[in-house]
């Protein structure tokens, strides 16, 4: 197994990619096809710190394979999505977000400038506890963002 990839989870093993993997690697170890485009498509995401829609990733895989198409992106992250090396975040009325799958933070969207943060765990799994004490209700976030105002446009609003 290479540097940045492992396994976990259930017996057949969940392929958990962190950052300083490398994308070839990545794709090999999860049986996929190896191509240029994928490897420009991963190679993208690995680079960026957090999620990013289809069209920042376009931009971010045309550094690495110029001249691919965003349906080429759109593909490949389903094809990403299928190997279990990638998931995606519904963000509000924006984009959908892929991320990394060892990445399963919850995502914030400010409804005023966009800005994409990724939650503190301690502090959502403390709202997750408060909402459970006070209701009964389990809340599993994660695949849907949450929207608000991040800190420099609450600032910049005096």
């Amino acid at each position: 197994m290479s540097p940045g990839l492992r396994l976990e989870g259930n017996a057949a093993g969940q392929l958990v990619v962190d950052d300083d993997a490398d994308a070839t690697a990545v794709l090999r170890a999860a049986g996929c096809r190896v191509t240029r485009p994928r490897v420009a498509v991963l190679q993208a995401l690995l680079d960026h710190d957090g999620p990013l829609d289809a069209a920042q990733m376009t931009t971010l895989a045309q550094d690495v394979e110029p001249g691919i198409h965003e349906a080429t992106v759109y593909r490949t992250i389903g094809v990403l999505a299928d190997a279990g090396i990638v998931s995606h975040v519904h963000a509000g009325h924006g984009p959908s977000l892929v991320r990394l799958s060892a990445h399963e933070a919850v995502v914030a969207v400010c409804r005023e400038c966009g800005a994409i943060e990724s939650l503190p765990v301690v502090a959502v799994d403390h709202l997750v506890a408060t909402i459970e004490a006070g209701s009964g209700f389990s809340l599993e976030l994660g695949h849907f963002a949450l929207e608000g105002v991040c800190g420099q446009c609450l600032t910049d609003a005096g």
